[in-house]
Formats: structure tokens, sequence, C-alpha cells
């Protein structure tokens, strides 16, 4: 043990006219010079990776897994996210929602008995409550929104010019001018 011939931390104990290494954790072979791979035998489920970590390993698991060997799907209905009394169905990395009678949506978050009490603001008309757009609410002028909540900003296209500042009105837009310049956009 002299010439200190084991590797790897680990302790040599001398022999007659030999030698014997005790290999630290995680190290093999006659000088403790290799490691050993932790994920040969070791199957991680689902489509996981293993990766081979100093005596241990770890599964990088595929979407929507966990566990050790990634072999629990994860649940992704725990959080409930289907609205309106809708059913959550759990699938790999994903759900889907069965809605009940009078609701629709991704999430069943339309519910089509909304329209029985207007739920539109400013002056929203509930139509069908759903068409290609997926707005609940005929908006009027001036308003966006599934629920017509939005006040669209006509002053987003800056349309005061020479150093106006614009005022958003409802369905449109006043430019205060500088001195000098006049108009409906100060030009």
């Amino acid at each position: 043990c002299s010439s200190a011939p084991c590797q790897n931390g680990a302790v040599c104990q001398n022999g007659v006219n030999s030698f014997t290494c005790q290999c630290t954790p995680g190290y093999t072979g006659t000088f403790c010079e290799s490691e050993i791979d932790e994920c040969a035998g070791v199957i991680c489920q689902h489509g996981g990776v293993c990766h081979d970590q100093l005596n241990n390993y770890a599964c990088q698991c595929a979407p929507g897994f966990i566990g050790t060997q990634c072999e629990y799907d994860i649940d992704d209905c725990a959080s409930n996210p289907c609205w309106y009394g809708g059913t959550c169905v759990d699938k790999v990395n994903g759900y889907s929602c069965v809605c009940p009678k009078d609701v629709v949506g991704r999430k069943c978050e339309i519910d089509f008995k909304l329209c029985d009490s207007n739920v539109c603001h400013n002056n929203g008309n509930c139509t069908s409550c759903f068409d290609e757009s997926n707005n609940f609410c005929d908006c009027p002028a001036g308003f966006e929104g599934k629920l017509c909540e939005i006040n669209i900003n006509e002053c987003a296209s800056n349309p005061c010019q020479n150093g106006g500042s614009c005022i958003d009105l409802v369905d449109s837009y006043s430019c205060r001018c500088p001195t000098g310049f006049d108009g409906d956009n100060c030009e």
C-alpha cells in the first residue's frame, strides 16, 4: 500500500505480497478506478431518461410524469380546472373537461344560462353567449372582452401629431394640441 494504488478515496489494506482496495460507495475495480453505473438495470418508465450519479441515479421524467422511476401520471385534474360543474378527465400531460348541458368551452367556462341575467358590462347585449370569436356579449362600439369589460384605447395608435396629448374617450379620442396647432389631430 506504500505506493497508494487505491483511487477515489478507497482504503488500502496490506496483505502478504498483495493489497486489497476497499472502495468507497459508487466505485469498483481492483484499484476502485471505475464508477459503478447505477443506471444499469434501472428502467425509467414512460419515456424517462436515467442519469448516472455517484452511488445513485435519477430519472428525468417525460412531461406529465413524476416518481423515482417516472411511474406516476401527474393528476392534472387536482387543481379542479373545469368550471360550472364540468367533470375533469385526467390525461397524460393534460386534461379534458366534460361539460354539463348548456355549458361549453375547453374548461366549461361558458354557461349559456348566464344570458338569463344580463352579465354584460357597458350596455353590452348577451346574445347566444358563444359565437365564432368566443365572446359572451355583443359589445357596443368602444368596448371589447368576453363581458364588454374592456374600454378600447383609441389613443394606442398615437393619433395626435406635433406633440399633442391624446385623451381616450368611449369609441373616440380627443387631442389637446400645443400652442400653434389645432384640428382633430393637431395637424
